[in-house]
């Protein structure tokens, strides 16, 4: 490992390390999902904080049951405006709010004003600095980077040359920049791990191409997917994560991304994998970073294992637990 990956890696260890337990207040936690959007990987992260916890905590998805607790997590930033409309009460409480991106073109004045009553979580500082350039207080958000799970994506021997994508569909993943390296490059083999790619207007042609497989398969057959690739692309103009990027790399594959979501955070151009721009990026200049991407040598695991479940998990139970502890001492001193 280079010196500079060296010191990627320890900045990195040090920004995710946990600290022993202390003999603090219990608290409680409610995290909260609609009934109609359980399923949705954001509630698998919620429940891999929640399985980490020592205090008590409970699952809510209807807005009128919320059960009294001393931390609420709404595992999106509308839910908790939702929660705010039908609770008013909600506002005095410790909430917090994930945001993973946008939801709308730009999030209006309106909803950062009613955010400026919660604790919110992004999943990259440059979710963060997006919405203190908007008018978020900067102490009410914190970015906590994504994860995935070091024991299911295991490391491997690149070698086998291909190239993979792994993504459902949607128009905000770019499928027309897929379509267009997988053309650009008829030498290498590409594979793409995704549900709903029927829908994309150019799909015939794209799984013509004979360079191309698409594959859909269970979340068991992920780590298996991952050890057949080189290299993995995300070209998505828009991401919160994405969280395959955490995967392929703890798979030991190196990967290509746009600069959105937490691409930026996880990735130091040239030296674990490599960035381009989410707007402006051409299917060239794709082509030239995939081909360097084939010939790195760096152990791209080793650089990813700080952002484990487990550290994930910690950093928001230290948040909640924090929130929890000054609403008590604001009790007492009352």
């Amino acid at each position: 490992m280079s010196s500079k990956l060296k010191r990627l890696y320890t900045r990195l260890l040090r920004k995710f390390r946990t600290t022993p337990k202390q003999n603090q207040c219990e608290f409680s936690t409610c995290f909260f999902i609609p009934d109609k959007s359980k399923g949705w990987i954001l509630e698998a992260a919620m429940q891999e904080i929640a399985h980490r916890m020592d205090t008590p905590y409970t699952f809510e998805g209807n807005y009128k049951k919320l059960p009294e607790a001393d931390c609420y997590y709404f595992c999106h930033y509308h839910f908790y405006l939702s929660a705010l409309r039908i609770n008013p009460w909600i506002a005095e409480k410790n909430c917090f709010a994930w945001f993973t991106h946008p939801k709308e073109e730009q999030v209006p004045s309106d909803t950062i004003e009613k955010l400026q009553s919660a604790r919110v979580i992004t999943m990259s500082a440059g979710w963060k600095q997006y919405l203190v350039d908007l008018g978020l207080s900067p102490d009410r958000v914190t970015p906590v980077v994504g994860a995935a799970d070091p024991t299911l994506f295991q490391g491997h021997q690149r070698g086998s040359g291909k190239i993979g994508f792994c993504s459902a569909f949607y128009e905000r993943k770019s499928p027309e920049r897929v379509l267009n390296l997988v053309r650009a490059m008829p030498e290498h083999e590409f594979v793409l791990m995704g549900r709903k790619w029927e829908q994309f207007e150019h799909f015939d042609e794209l799984i013509a191409l004979p360079n191309f497989e698409y594959r859909q398969g269970s979340y068991e057959e992920y780590p298996a997917f991952y050890r057949d690739l080189d290299v993995f692309v995300s070209v998505s103009q828009l991401e919160g994560g994405p969280i395959p990027l955490l995967e392929s790399m703890l798979s030991n594959v190196v990967p290509v991304a746009t600069n959105t979501g937490f691409a930026p955070d996880v990735i130091e151009h040239g030296e674990n994998g490599f960035l381009f721009d989410a707007d402006n990026g051409s299917t060239e200049e794709m082509e030239q970073l995939v081909r360097q991407a084939i010939t790195l040598k760096t152990d791209i695991r080793e650089t990813a294992l700080p952002f484990s479940w487990d550290h994930y998990a910690e950093q928001h139970i230290k948040l909640f637990r924090a929130a929890a502890d000054f609403g008590k001492s604001k009790k007492i001193a009352a």
